[in-house]
């Protein structure tokens, strides 16, 4: 059971690494300030043909996802935490798998 331990460990911490770098790195901030333009831009053109402003969030530009207010933002906060829960379980499971448990 430990090479298999070490196994998975290693590939959650290089997964869970290139996640991390995915998402905080320099093209993981360019990806993302281009995503906000874009929702910004989108969010301005469906208040001009529909005419209701209050399918758009006035504070950030964004229109709100599934109706729901804040629900971007929660979806966001959570795929930014996996690859630290990834990595933490790697080693967690590598650790496990030196000792022979």
């Amino acid at each position: 059971m430990t090479v298999e331990y070490l196994v998975l460990g290693i590939m959650l911490v290089v997964l869970g690494g290139v996640q991390t770098w995915l998402r905080h790195g320099p093209k993981g901030r360019a990806l993302r300030r281009q995503q906000e333009e874009l929702a910004r831009r989108r969010a301005e053109a469906l208040v001009r043909e529909s005419g209701r402003a209050g399918e758009v969030n006035t504070m950030s530009g964004r229109t709100r996802y599934g109706g729901i207010p804040g629900a971007n933002r929660a979806w966001t906060a959570w795929t930014a935490i996996l690859g630290g829960v990834s990595i933490a379980l790697g080693v967690l499971l590598v650790v496990l798998g030196v000792l022979g448990r």
